[in-house]
């Protein structure tokens, strides 16, 4: 007969074994958890500090730069600003700060490196600083200094540990010494009265919130009128477009539309002018029939067909046996490269799956082009004697600015590789070197 005392002391014993282990699990999970979270948020605690070790130096550059009377100094100075800005902004996008906005902290850092680079640049090449700019690189400064003191106050609530970046599931603190989300929206408002900034450069003002000169002044079409041009271009019915969405706070405002079936297109319309700013066909190409003249007269043709003249072919590439060759605006012998248009073309059988025509409506116009106040002769001697040159065009080419420049476009060979380089036809400055990458898929430029 079984000794029921005997199998209850069992049982308990199973049972103690096993509370035993499940307390060690738990404990175990949590001590791995806590440890996990210590090194998520030691990692986003490093970007934090160097993020605020980079603002600090930008402002230390800054102060730097006010004193500077040489442009040698100046570019040097720059171009250490420049490089923390870039730095500052890669750790920036390294935080979890999802839920805050800090637009006008990135373009403060985007501009800053941007605008005293610009400012070397024109010294160098023998402008002076005007007042406004030292103005100007004295507000920079001011604002480095409050975005340095806002987060050096934040670093210190993360030293301490009143502010971590981990709990709950998403940047949270532990102690009532502040939330960490709370501080970074302060920091964001104490750039409200942040100045615009206009200069030579991408990330300037009147380029961020300029408009099509092409478009400027055409009329609003209606969603069903940009439905028929889109069904026209796309060259099908219209009742087998659907509209997608409707983009908005763009550069160009646009209808987005799609077929649907094996075969999709997608197409965008301007509202403005119903023109296509792009379109796309995916289908697979499975084999390679055309070489890449062909494809390129396929491309002409193709926007002849619909209205686009003067283009002539620069440079393409091919990928999954489809070639993309983008077309730039020629007039009166000069190619305005701004106006750039690109042209998907299938190498089986010569058919257009894609374009895409932002560069062009964005700035394609009548131009006044200005005679060149530098004879070829003079450009020519600007030139390294190590080029041997082939031969020379005239070119329309956009600044970081998107000021367009008129220069002469030499063409020649160094050491076994082919390069372009612009010369100014106003000033005689070297404006941009180009080396030409040659291969079996293309032609590009480095």
């Amino acid at each position: 007969m079984i000794d029921k005392n005997k199998v209850h002391a069992i049982i308990y014993s199973i049972l103690g074994v096993l509370l035993l282990t499940v307390s060690i699990t738990a404990i175990y999970q949590y001590n791995e958890s806590k440890k996990l979270k210590l090194q998520v948020d030691n990692q986003y605690a490093k970007a934090f500090y160097e993020m605020t070790d980079y603002v600090g130096e930008i402002e230390t550059g800054l102060r730097k730069g006010m004193l500077a009377s040489s442009p040698a100094q100046l570019a040097s100075i720059s171009g250490d600003i420049y490089r923390l800005s870039t730095s500052a902004k890669s750790c920036l996008g390294e935080l979890p700060i999802t839920d805050v906005q800090l637009d006008n902290t990135s373009r403060f850092l985007s501009q800053v490196g941007d605008y005293t680079y610009v400012l070397a640049q024109n010294a160098i090449n023998g402008t002076e600083i005007s007042a406004e700019q030292y103005e100007d690189i004295e507000a920079l400064t001011e604002y480095a200094t409050t975005l340095t003191t806002s987060l050096n106050k934040i670093r210190e609530g993360i030293s301490n540990g009143d502010i971590t970046f981990t709990s709950g599931g998403g940047i949270n603190t532990v102690s009532a010494a502040g939330d960490i989300l709370s501080d970074l929206e302060n920091v964001e408002k104490s750039f409200q009265e942040y100045p615009s900034l206009i200069y030579d450069g991408p990330f300037s003002e009147h380029i961020e919130n300029r408009e099509s000169p092409m478009l400027a002044d055409a009329q609003e079409v209606s969603l069903e009128r940009a439905r028929e041009i889109a069904a026209e271009f796309l060259e099908v019915d219209v009742s087998s477009l659907v509209f997608e969405s409707d983009t908005q706070n763009s550069a160009i405002d646009a209808y987005n539309f799609y077929t649907d079936g094996d075969i999709r297109s997608a197409i965008s319309i301007s509202k403005k002018g119903g023109c296509v700013i792009y379109f796309l066909k995916t289908r697979n190409v499975e084999r390679e029939n055309l070489d890449f003249n062909a494809a390129i007269k396929c491309g002409t043709d193709f926007l002849n067909s619909k209205g686009y003249y003067a283009l002539e072919n620069n440079y393409y590439d091919k990928a999954y046996n489809i070639a993309t060759v983008n077309y730039a605006f020629v007039q009166d012998g000069v190619t305005c490269y701004s106006d750039l248009i690109k042209v998907k073309i299938a190498l089986d059988n010569g058919e257009i799956l894609g374009m895409e025509a932002n560069g062009y409506l964005m700035n394609h116009r009548k131009r006044d082009l200005p005679v060149p106040k530098a004879s070829k002769e003079s450009a020519v001697s600007r030139l390294s004697k190590h080029l041997e040159l082939e031969y020379s065009e005239m070119a329309l080419i956009p600044k970081d600015s998107l000021e367009e420049v008129l220069c002469y476009e030499f063409h020649g060979t160094f050491a076994g590789k082919n390069f372009i380089i612009y010369i100014n036809a106003d000033n005689l400055r070297e404006e941009k070197i180009l080396m030409l990458i040659e291969s079996e898929n293309g032609v590009l430029t480095v």
